[in-house]
């Protein structure tokens, strides 16, 4: 009961760290990838107008998409990898650890699997979000090359898990960056964003890879400290003895 108890404790934390660094997210979202966006917008805008396409009330609804794709999925993506850090610190858990740099560590996985691989074959696309059928297209892509790496990296983790070999990791990052890069060539190529300039895609792109990459990594620091602090508050706590 105490290990479930303490469990239920940590998951539930994770959550609330992942829920504040979706709040993060949210922010990055508005200081840094906003402006990014507008460009894109504009570029978006003037060529539906010279094109005679312009529909104003469609093209409201948008931007109103995307404005709150930008707030509540921030909030949703926080929960989801708060609950994704927490549940790999109990599975994985032992005695005598660094909360803060187990958080960090899984954290920085998740980015990289999560994020950095399908990005590199799939970066975000500026045309998916105004242009429908580009929308069918690259979403389901990338969220095949997402369950890709994914299972790829959770399926290695439970065969390599009973292992107690001290090299075990270089060898689960092999196995895993082969089946990567397997699934890399297998997956057909996405150029439907050719059409906009390189340089206004390019900082576009790099305003959600570092709002992402300071999202995750604030998730892992925030649920690492709200462990050492419950865990401190724990162990200054009186016991009660019998």
């Amino acid at each position: 009961m105490a290990i479930a108890a303490q469990s239920g404790k940590i998951l539930a934390l994770s959550v609330l760290g992942g829920l504040i660094a979706g709040g993060i997210l949210a922010g990055m979202n508005f200081v840094i990838v906003q402006p990014s966006t507008n460009i894109v917008v504009e570029l978006v805008l003037d060529e539906l107008i010279a094109n005679g396409e312009y529909d104003e009330e469609e093209f409201d609804s948008q931007l109103q998409w995307i404005n709150n794709s930008q707030k509540f999925g921030s909030v949703a993506l926080g929960l989801a990898a708060g609950a994704l850090i927490g549940v790999a610190y109990v599975i994985g858990k032992s005695t005598k650890r660094d909360q803060i740099r187990d958080a960090m560590v899984i954290a920085g996985i998740a980015w990289f699997v999560l994020f950095v691989v399908p990005a590199v074959k799939y970066p975000p696309s500026a045309l998916a979000m105004f242009d429908g059928e580009a929308a069918n297209v690259y979403y389901a892509l990338y969220s095949g090359y997402l369950a890709a790496s994914g299972i790829s990296a959770l399926g290695i983790s439970v065969g390599f898990r009973k292992i107690k070999r001290k090299d075990k990791s270089i060898a689960m990052a092999a196995l895993y960056l082969v089946a990567v890069a397997a699934a890399f060539f297998v997956f057909p190529d996405y150029e439907l964003d050719s059409t906009f300039p390189q340089p206004v895609l390019n900082g576009w792109r790099a305003s959600i890879a570092v709002a992402m990459t300071v999202f995750w990594f604030a998730a892992g620091a925030l649920c690492g400290l709200l462990w050492r602090f419950s865990s401190a508050k724990n162990a200054k706590e009186p016991r009660l003895t019998t």
